[in-house]
């Protein structure tokens, strides 16, 4: 609706001028002929303070180069993938010709300038920066001033030029009345449309802001309601796999050591009465005791991460960030100063989700456009996990951070969460014996 009435608008501004363009150059051609054709060309020219144009020439030069003035107009609103060089080029001609305009119109009409300033104005929206925003009101100031000074009755205090007004004097009195009335409609029409114009345009941005700001609160919405849905979805599989290893635990351990617990109450019966078949018994519980604790491992090396098969902690971390970097927009750097290190498999896999489940974070939460990834050893290992993220004014502990902790805290290890220019987590995990690096 509102850029409907602002083409139209635009539209009415551009037919106005064109009719205000006409009328004053037809006014000094046929003003000119009337005053010849009753004799009076020497009263006209004692009487103006400077020797006019030709009329012929004032027309046609005011028609032409305002024809040319809508065509460059035309050209620069629809020229929107051209270089930035050409557009300023056609903005420095489009004001070029404004002035030529005005000056054929020997200063008669300035309503040309509204013209222009609506055009720019229409087509150069961008006010983001407060450099622009200097530029802007630069070009307002500069704009009103030139409206008002080229006003004829103050521009023609310093210099001389021919009053269009001295012609209709030869005019009668209803001529002349008529003829400055739609003069002046013209002009007054030229203000109101413009004024309305830009009243019209910006209630649409003050309408195109709101419908902006609600499309934002209701994407914002979606989001949380988005990431609530996912960490529901994360604690719905955290329980599922927990149930799943509690089944095989129990399959496997709970089948182990029932055989077991039966074994040795068999020994403890066939101890004194039958100590062969004691010790064939107790080969036999030695056996179950074997196959649980291979179980077991099977078990548990299905919760290993699939990165760490076959690779160290530094390759596996390596391929991780690989595979971030080529699925998101996040850049990662890495800094690995651990070395040789020789660490445990249980310790491996825990720094890996650590780091990983930090990469996730910096990546959904925090927005983050850039992860810093240091390891360095001391007397402990540590860990320095830095992005560029939204970062937080009060941490509030959800799934993910628990389970982080959680997690270090079986390889007695600890994280602190600080907000430093974005998110930064920072992990110590203390050195086993045989650990080298």
């Amino acid at each position: 609706m509102h850029l409907k009435r602002i083409r139209f608008l635009r539209q009415a501004l551009v037919v106005i001028n064109f009719f205000a363009v006409l009328y004053n150059a037809s006014l000094y051609l046929f003003a000119s002929k009337y005053v010849v054709s009753l004799g009076f060309s020497h009263s006209l020219l004692e009487k103006l303070s400077s020797i006019p144009t030709k009329p012929t020439v004032v027309f046609w030069s005011s028609v032409i180069s305002f024809a040319l003035l809508l065509l460059v107009m035309q050209v620069r609103n629809h020229a929107k993938k051209a270089s930035k060089l050409m557009v300023d080029g056609l903005l420095a001609l489009e004001i070029f010709l404004l002035l030529v305009t005005f000056v054929s119109l020997q200063s008669s009409y300035n309503g040309l300038i509204l013209l222009v300033f609506l055009d720019i104005f229409y087509t150069y929206t961008d006010f983001y920066t407060m450099q622009q925003r200097r530029y802007w009101l630069f070009f307002i100031v500069l704009s009103f001033s030139a409206l008002l000074v080229s006003n004829f009755d103050i521009l023609s205090l310093v210099m001389d030029l021919p009053s269009l007004e001295v012609y209709l004097e030869f005019f009668p009195a209803s001529v002349r009345f008529a003829t400055m009335f739609v003069k002046n409609l013209l002009a007054s029409l030229n203000i109101v449309v413009f004024i309305t114009s830009l009243i019209t345009y910006i209630m649409y941005s003050v309408s195109e802001n709101h419908k902006i700001e609600e499309e934002l609160r209701m994407a914002f919405q979606a989001n949380t309601e988005l990431n609530n849905y996912v960490a529901i979805t994360e604690k719905i599989a955290e329980d599922r796999e927990r149930k799943r290893i509690s089944r095989e635990i129990h399959d496997t351990l709970g089948h182990a050591l029932t055989g077991i617990s039966a074994g040795i109450d068999a020994v403890t019966v066939l101890v004194d009465v039958d100590p062969s078949r004691a010790k064939v018994q107790l080969r036999n519980v030695s056996n179950v005791v074997r196959e649980g604790i291979s179980d077991v491992r099977r078990s548990l090396e299905k919760l290993r991460p699939g990165a760490l098969e076959g690779r160290t902690l530094k390759d596996a971390l390596e391929k991780m960030i690989a595979d971030y970097q080529e699925l998101s927009r996040l850049d990662i750097r890495f800094d690995y100063q651990w070395g040789e290190v020789d660490l445990d498999r249980t310790k491996e896999d825990i720094i890996f989700r650590v780091i990983q489940e930090s990469i996730t974070n910096s990546l959904r939460h925090g927005h983050a456009r850039q992860v810093t990834i240091q390891m360095t050893s001391d007397s402990v290992y540590r860990l320095f996990i830095q992005d560029d993220g939204v970062g937080f004014d009060t941490l509030q502990y959800g799934y993910g951070l628990i389970q982080l902790q959680e997690r270090l805290a079986i390889i007695g290890g600890k994280a602190e969460f600080v907000n430093d220019h974005g998110f930064k987590t920072i992990v110590s995990i203390p050195k086993s014996k045989g650990e080298e690096e």
